[in-house]
């Protein structure tokens, strides 16, 4: 017998009845179900016309250049300015990736715990500005060591932290998040077909004075449009942020952080020695380097516009094992590429893995790690001068002793060996709820296993 609210008593209620009278649940939104997936309105005409992912999208261009024009002429600053030998160089530059390692995580962990992170984005870019004042008097190794290490270290987690801010603008317009980082990401990329020219420009022309200066310039730039141009997105809720947001870390997220480190290790190699296999194997020019390295970053473009649509039809996962088999094509044929049309013609694959691999991972590892944004990009971006540090191992170990086409063929076996980790992840890894749910209307491709076949 039920009793109403008044204490009378009334008559049994089936309980098919209770079911019927329950309020009706409101279906989840794509957004919801599937933040990777939602937004298929995006388009880069959408980034034109808001003037906050507008505002956005130059910032990120901004600052992008900025980096361009000091990480390419660092070595150079050093060697000349202030008289740096080649060992006191390769330490410079490894000291600062293992410490920067650190303080990208500590701010990525802090800023979950931030309400508003245009704060932490904007404090960056002032730190990245001080740092490039600060080289324009001093010359001394050590105090440039020590204001690298504080400024442009921790200024340099501006660029995980746009990551993470460009995924939080992603769920609250219910935008693609993959399609909103690709088009950034293809901004960005053409800074570097522009910075490194402009840079050494300003240095013939200004010296280093005026290079940093222009640097130092375009950061308080960046510093005014996170300050006053970037929307304020709604505050995250405080318990939704762990202590630590790295316990606990899926086997699949795991697998794709050494996946990045991997082909970030690659690319290194291929940057570091394509100008010397160019003019020491081939007896080419190191202009031709420099026009090779701008196609390929000029053919990365139109993948990275185009990756949000080949990863909802078929498959993050897939798109990156494709993206690792075909680096591994790429290293293995490298060796054979001895005239300057093979070159170029390899630039095709070189750039449809690097734009795949360079872009997809971030929005993998914030689906499948949690909501801690901030730390999570952290994470991201740890892996890159992880990769870094382990492509510049690899060819002062192996350049020497076994050649490029040694170097080469180490690269391929990398590159394998990161096809199989995504392999065993995708067969065997745990799914998030977030990647179980299926968009309405649409269909996901999940991966094949032996046992079953795609999920229609």
């Amino acid at each position: 017998m039920a009793t109403d609210s008044v204490g009378l008593r009334s008559e049994p209620v089936s309980p098919a009845t209770r079911l019927a009278a329950r309020p009706a649940a409101r279906p989840e939104t794509r957004a919801e179900r599937d933040p990777a997936a939602a937004g298929t309105r995006f388009s880069i005409l959408d980034l034109v016309r808001d003037g906050s992912l507008a505002a956005l999208a130059g910032a990120s261009v901004l600052i992008s250049l900025a980096a361009a024009m000091i990480s390419t002429s660092a070595s150079l600053f050093l060697a000349n300015a202030v008289r740096a030998s080649p060992l006191m160089i390769g330490l410079f530059f490894a000291g600062r990736s293992v410490l920067e390692l650190f303080t990208d995580l500590a701010v990525g962990t802090v800023s979950d715990r931030l309400r508003d992170r245009r704060t932490l984005l904007t404090a960056c870019s002032v730190l990245s500005a001080v740092g490039a004042f600060c080289y324009l008097a001093l010359r001394d190794y050590a105090a440039l060591f020590a204001v690298g290490v504080v400024f442009f270290g921790l200024g340099g987690a501006s660029f995980a932290q746009t990551l993470a801010y460009t995924r939080e603008v992603a769920e609250s317009r219910d935008v693609d998040a993959v399609r909103l980082n690709s088009t950034l990401r293809s901004l960005t990329s053409m800074t570097w077909i522009i910075g490194p020219p402009l840079g050494f420009w300003l240095i013939a022309a200004h010296g280093f004075t005026g290079m940093f200066l222009t640097a130092g310039v375009l950061y308080l730039t960046c510093a005014a449009i996170y300050a006053f141009r970037l929307p304020r997105l709604r505050a995250r809720p405080a318990a939704r942020v762990r202590k630590n947001p790295f316990a606990a870390l899926p086997r699949r997220m795991a697998f794709l952080l050494i996946v990045n480190v991997l082909l970030l290790a690659v690319n290194t190699v291929f940057q570091i020695d394509i100008a010397l296999y160019i003019t020491q194997r081939m007896h080419d020019t190191a202009t031709f380097a420099g026009w090779l390295l701008a196609v390929g970053a000029a053919l990365e473009v139109p993948v990275l516009v185009g990756v949000g649509s080949l990863a909802r039809r078929f498959g993050a996962e897939r798109l990156m094992l494709a993206a690792a088999c075909c680096a591994c094509g790429f290293f293995a044929l490298l060796p054979f590429a001895t005239t300057r049309p093979a070159l170029i013609a390899l630039q095709v694959p070189n750039a449809f893995w690097t734009a795949v691999a360079f872009s997809l991972p971030v929005t993998m590892l914030q689906d499948g790690i949690g909501d801690n944004r901030g730390a999570v990009s952290a994470l991201y971006t740890s892996s890159f001068k992880a990769g870094i540090m382990l492509g510049g191992t690899t060819v002062g170990v192996l350049t020497g002793s076994a050649g490029f086409t040694g170097v080469f063929r180490a690269c391929s076996a990398f590159c394998a060996v990161a096809a199989v980790l995504l392999v065993i992840g995708m067969e065997r890894g745990p799914r998030s709820p977030r990647e179980k749910a299926d968009p309405p209307g649409q269909a996901t491709v999940r991966p094949l296993s032996p046992r079953r076949g795609p999920r229609r």
